[in-house]
């Protein structure tokens, strides 16, 4: 009788070491094709139900997971240059050839109102030249996770009067008349003091290039969040697409013809509120446009 038991263990036990060979040669095999279809969500698997074969198999699906995410993530990046290459090529290229063809002028000028008028047109060329490099540079360090953030408590409410009052003679150039509201928000905030900066001036910006004749700014607190909305009046003829406003290069003239806009502004700015644990959204009333951005209150504040 015991013969049969060991004989019987010893089948058992080589029926085990076959399927259990069998199963690693198996794994074996998907291993090695795996560079070739991970991509396609491809996952291991195993016929022999074993617990420490699945608690590999397991370990190596977890691996193919982040495999798989790092690759997705490097072929975005790969598109976000190749777009920001496109983008740039073609929004550097209008200033380019604006402070080309000003200078040829300027050249052939004698009358001393014309050569002001056309040295006053490439300096504002130029200083569209610099911002579109500073946005490039702000979206390529952000993207590329390189743009080092320093929370501190900030007035937001203070900084937002200081940065819209400082654009006061472009305000009164293009006759848009700004009301702030009547008591201002004491409420402090955590956030990174520069990039906050960069977002107001860039909203600041789009108001100058697309509103009409008005701009209205308030606070309101909720929850844990700040919230501070910004709305301006359209122009009549304006085609805001408000769904695209946060996507990169959109511009409100389909054929981006528009010089004054690399359509970089509020697509950089979401990223850097957002960076910043806040959220940014858009919307369009009426001929109201509404930016509205959440950013966190400091809770230590006395």
């Amino acid at each position: 009788m015991w013969g049969w038991i060991f004989v019987f263990l010893a089948l058992a036990l080589l029926l085990y070491i076959y399927f259990l060979k069998r199963e690693l040669r198996k794994l074996k095999h998907e291993i090695k094709g795996l560079p070739t279809r991970s991509s396609f969500g491809s996952r291991l698997s195993l016929d022999f139900r074993e617990k420490t074969l699945l608690d590999l198999l397991d370990e190596l699906n977890q691996m193919i997971d982040a495999f798989e995410e790092k690759n997705r993530q490097a072929k975005q990046m790969e598109e976000n240059v190749k777009l920001s290459i496109a983008g740039l090529s073609h929004d550097l290229r209008t200033p380019l050839t604006s402070i080309n063809g000003y200078v040829q002028l300027l050249h052939a000028a004698t009358d001393e109102t014309k050569r002001s008028h056309y040295l006053k047109m490439i300096e504002h060329s130029v200083k569209r030249l610099l911002e579109m490099s500073d946005h490039f540079y702000d979206l390529a360090r952000i993207e590329t996770n390189q743009k080092e953030i320093v929370l501190s408590s900030i007035s937001f409410s203070n900084l937002v009067e200081e940065i819209f009052l400082s654009f006061y003679e472009q305000f009164e150039e293009k006759k848009i008349e700004l009301q702030f509201p009547e008591q201002p928000n004491e409420r402090q905030i955590i956030a990174d003091n520069l990039m906050l900066i960069r977002v107001i001036q860039n909203i600041v910006q789009n108001i100058l290039r697309y509103a009409k004749s008005k701009a209205f700014i308030s606070y309101r607190n909720e929850e844990n969040y700040l919230v501070f909305s910004v709305k301006n009046d359209i122009k009549p003829d304006s085609k805001v697409a408000v769904e695209k406003v946060f996507m990169r290069f959109y511009t409100e003239v389909a054929s981006r013809t528009n010089t004054e806009s690399s359509g970089l502004g509020l697509y950089l700015s979401k990223k850097l509120v957002e960076k910043m644990n806040g959220k940014m959204d858009a919307e369009l009333n009426d001929n109201w446009f509404i930016l509205t951005i959440h950013l966190p209150i400091n809770k230590n504040q006395t």
